[in-house]
């Protein structure tokens, strides 16, 4: 385990902020994470765990430790007629592990294609699109503890998943470092098309009998049209949640705006599209600083023009108060401001 003193995080963040940390550790095997363990306790300062940097915001240089997690490796654990489980390395890139599903006909993440993120933190987020979520395949996670300093798995139903959320951002918070997380995927076709423009596309095309690179080209086609690329335009994806309100509230704010984008939760609740909130608030294109809200995806706060961590921070804020002035709903980030 190597510690580096005072390295700059401007490629290890997706918004690409030119901030620095105090000390930067690299876990890349397995001695890596065992050589830390050891170290976790000795050490008094502050410390944050990244992967990709996708759903961090860094207002300021991190005082403290920042632990790269770039562990690698895919490997097929079990399989029968139905299922295969797969167990993935936390520092695998999610595309490379959804490409591998593809490539090997495993179903179930292909929905998930082309969202900026490492294995790792696909269970802490609980990460989702196209009515898809990283638990509807998650089988197991493996993590340390890092109170008893020790290797634990809990199973899906122990990993309390929700909307964007689950034990890892509730009663393990800051109590934890995955190793590695295992899948469960079909070995047959099962495809979920009703969400956002799919079915649409797979008609303009002609395909009837949709295979699973079909489903994968199609999602990555109307992401890739939509989103901006955090290469060229640094960015961490959605910043906020899609709110979930309850059906009485909705129903009031249907009778202002009839148009507004929202999906069914149970019989007491919806979720509201948060970018229609932010869209419909004339929010689109708005700046601060050189941050800059998407002008094709609202819900995309961008680095227009060398934005500092402050210009996101301060966009996000007035986006909130906004949308809470018009609407009466409180915007949350997915994205972890530090």
């Amino acid at each position: 385990m190597k510690i580096i003193n005072n390295k700059s995080l401007k490629n290890y963040n997706t918004c690409n902020i030119e901030v620095s940390c105090n000390h930067f550790i690299e876990l890349n095997n397995d001695k890596d994470f065992i050589d830390f363990i050891h170290y976790y306790p000795n050490t008094k300062l502050p410390i944050y765990f990244l992967g990709l940097g996708a759903n961090t915001l860094f207002t300021r240089d991190f005082k403290g430790s920042i632990v790269h997690i770039n562990n690698k490796g895919i490997d097929l654990i079990s399989e029968d007629n139905d299922y295969v489980i797969i167990k993935v390395q936390a520092g695998e890139i999610w595309d490379d592990f959804v490409n591998y599903c593809v490539k090997n006909n495993y179903y179930g993440a292909e929905n998930l294609v082309s969202i900026p993120s490492t294995v790792g933190a696909t269970p802490i987020q609980n990460i989702g699109a196209y009515g898809s979520e990283a638990k509807d395949i998650i089988f197991e996670v493996v993590y340390y503890d890092l109170k008893k300093l020790s290797l634990k798995v809990l199973s899906n139903a122990e990993c309390n998943f929700s909307y964007r959320n689950s034990i890892f951002k509730q009663d393990l918070k800051n109590n934890f470092l995955i190793k590695e997380v295992l899948y469960k995927l079909s070995k047959k076709p099962s495809f979920n098309l009703t969400y956002g423009a799919i079915e649409s596309e797979l008609k303009k095309k002609g395909i009837n009998e949709p295979k699973l690179p079909d489903i994968v080209n199609i999602i990555s086609n109307i992401r890739n049209n939509k989103l901006p690329d955090y290469t060229k335009n640094g960015n961490a994806g959605s910043f906020f949640k899609n709110p979930i309100i309850s059906i009485n509230k909705f129903n009031k704010l249907k009778l202002s705006y009839p148009e507004i984008v929202s999906y069914p939760i149970n019989e007491n609740h919806i979720k509201i599209a948060a970018a229609w909130l932010i869209d419909n608030a004339d929010l689109k294109s708005f700046s601060i600083g050189g941050a800059s809200v998407h002008n094709k995806q609202a819900l995309v706060l961008i680095n227009q023009n060398k934005a500092s961590g402050e210009d996101f921070k301060n966009l996000s804020l007035h986006i909130q108060k906004i949308v809470k002035e018009k609407y009466g709903i409180l915007l949350i980030p997915e994205v972890i401001i530090l």
